[in-house]
């Protein structure tokens, strides 16, 4: 396990949101260093604010289910870096086969000699989407389902020449980055769309299909919407196959995950806008009638940079006590901030500074359903905390939350 995480630190290079480089340039020099991994096989390149990992597990599977080999490449990840390099086998559409140690280890020193030899300094995402494209093309697969980054544009990702850009979602986000409109962050992620390429779009509100549908006539590209990616897909120009119940068998951790923790029914999410926020209240909804009135406790964190009192006002109703507390992240706001940011008014509200506290005050809940949510960290925590990860794999995450939350990692920001 040493020589992994020697690899994984050695990969490990934050940015901040103001070093932000808006070219694709040194990703495209990476990828000819590396005799243009991305070339052996077709890509779908997905991005959206909302949905993103979902919608790629969802298409991943039905290509599995259609006899196709699928590389799966999402972030964040959950508990373990490795978890954003998978692996879809069409002879076993029910399992994602996720990297391992060693191969995680070999491909990053490839990409690592191949950096040293550019002397640029690469972002963590970028040198794992090298990482992601040169193991895909080490195990032969037909297609790869790419989730962008941060936009789309200037994403990692965007340097490979995609055969569909698929669209969940888009809602304002990342303004750090994406700037501070809703068209703005459009702009961004419409910069998928290939030169004479083809792109499917999940619905989007008038300000976003505007901006998408004159990025696609600029560039002499064919942008239909769908209702269900899935048939989108399948008229894109890929063979599918729905496959509804894998697909609900191999659903991503952490995202409308429901579960049982000492006899409780927990809901964990990590989904951080005002859409995920309706996602969630309609999920607990649907998850049992008795919780559209019963007593509902929503621990929550929150990173800084989110639409705080959009999301929280999903939630402002008289049976919900809101437990504020703070994500575990540098970036995340306390529980007093969240407060600032959102004062309810139906809503009974708890502020619990530790997120220890706030999670360990589960076991003593009067409340009929807990809900676990807010941001990814929120989601991994929770389910850490609560027992839902192999001894190994707990091991492994405390170790990657270490070079990803130390004093190291900040000190590579400057």
């Amino acid at each position: 396990m040493n020589a992994y995480f020697d690899a994984l630190r050695a990969l490990v290079q934050p940015i901040r949101a103001s070093a932000w480089e808006l070219t694709l340039e040194p990703m495209q020099h990476l990828l000819t260093a590396l005799d243009q991994p991305e070339q052996a096989y077709r890509a779908v390149v997905v991005t959206g604010s909302t949905g993103k990992g979902t919608s790629c597990l969802r298409i991943a599977t039905a290509l599995s289910a259609a006899g196709l080999r699928v590389g799966l490449y999402t972030s964040p990840h959950l508990h373990l870096f490795r978890e954003r390099f998978a692996l879809l086998e069409s002879d076993n559409a029910s399992r994602l086969q996720i990297i391992s140690q060693a191969e995680f280890t070999e491909t990053a020193q490839t990409v690592l000699d191949a950096e040293r030899v550019l002397d640029h300094s690469f972002s963590t995402f970028e040198s794992a989407t090298a990482l992601a494209l040169v193991w895909f093309a080490q195990q032969q697969i037909d297609v790869a389902l790419l989730e962008v980054g941060i936009g789309g544009r200037f994403d990692a990702v965007n340097a490979v020449a995609n055969d569909l850009a698929v669209f969940t979602p888009i809602e304002a986000e990342h303004v750090a980055m994406l700037g501070g409109s809703l068209e703005s962050v459009a702009w961004h992620k419409a910069g998928i769309i290939q030169p004479h390429g083809k792109a499917i779009s999940l619905p989007q509100v008038p300000e976003v299909w505007t901006v998408l549908e004159r990025e696609a006539r600029e560039k002499g590209a064919v942008l239909t919407v769908y209702d269900n990616l899935i048939t989108g897909m399948g008229r894109g120009g890929f063979q599918t196959r729905p496959h509804d119940e894998t697909a609900q068998a191999i659903a991503l951790p952490g995202r409308l995950e429901q579960v049982t923790v000492g006899g409780r029914s927990v809901i964990i999410d990590g989904g951080h806008t005002p859409r995920a926020a309706q996602h969630l209240r309609e999920f607990i909804g649907l998850a049992s009638a008795s919780f559209a009135d019963a007593p509902i406790r929503l621990v929550v964190g929150m990173l800084g940079d989110k639409n705080v009192a959009a999301y929280l006002s999903s939630f402002d109703t008289p049976n919900v006590h809101l437990i504020y507390t703070r994500a575990p992240s540098d970036r995340a706001l306390s529980h007093d901030d969240l407060l600032d940011r959102y004062r309810p008014h139906a809503a009974h509200v708890t502020l619990i500074e530790s997120l220890d506290d706030a999670l360990r005050s589960v076991n003593q809940a009067d409340e009929a359903l807990i809900v676990v949510a807010g941001s990814l960290r929120m989601a991994a925590a929770a389910r850490e905390t609560f027992g839902l990860l192999p001894v190994d794999d707990l091991e492994e995450a405390r170790l990657t939350h270490t070079i990803f939350e130390g004093a190291e990692y900040r000190s590579k920001l400057g």
